[in-house]
């Protein structure tokens, strides 16, 4: 399975409103895909892509409470938390250009979530981590620009 990272920094998650969750997370986004071997008579093997996920890590502070309650809302009621949409950049700090990248329909896996297990050792801020994925294509916002010689 091929995976392509995405760090996204300053990123927003919206409710089903769409009006933002109080607070600005980190997120990584693992593009990965599934391929399957094809038997081709003239070419010999080539490789056919079946299926795709993006693999959705947030990194919460614990300042980002309405996420939180958004999420064990949804837990006790019995149902698996989606978060309708997450807007993140990924900067090019070389050339001072940003990548805006807009990911949707993310499903949180409830057997991953550990929303009380801060990290809060010393001056550490208390965090926790949010796993999740989406079968949705990503939209790209803006776009980094060509690069020329």
């Amino acid at each position: 399975m091929a995976a392509h990272n995405l760090y996204l920094k300053n990123t927003q998650v919206y409710d089903e409103d769409g009006d933002p969750f109080q607070g600005i997370l980190e997120a990584k986004a693992v593009f990965k895909t599934q391929v399957e071997p094809v038997h081709r008579l003239r070419k010999g093997e080539t490789e056919d892509i079946v299926s795709y996920h993006v693999e959705v890590t947030m990194i919460l502070t614990a300042q980002n409470a309405d996420l939180k309650y958004f999420i064990i809302d949804k837990i006790t009621q019995g149902k698996t938390p989606i978060i309708p949409m997450l807007i993140g950049e990924q900067w090019d700090k070389e050339n001072d250009v940003k990548e805006r990248v807009r990911l949707t329909n993310i499903r949180l896996v409830p057997e991953e979530l550990t929303i009380f297990e801060a990290k809060a050792e010393g001056n550490d801020k208390g965090t926790y981590e949010l796993r999740g994925k989406t079968n949705d294509k990503p939209d790209f916002l803006e776009k980094f620009t060509e690069y020329e010689d």
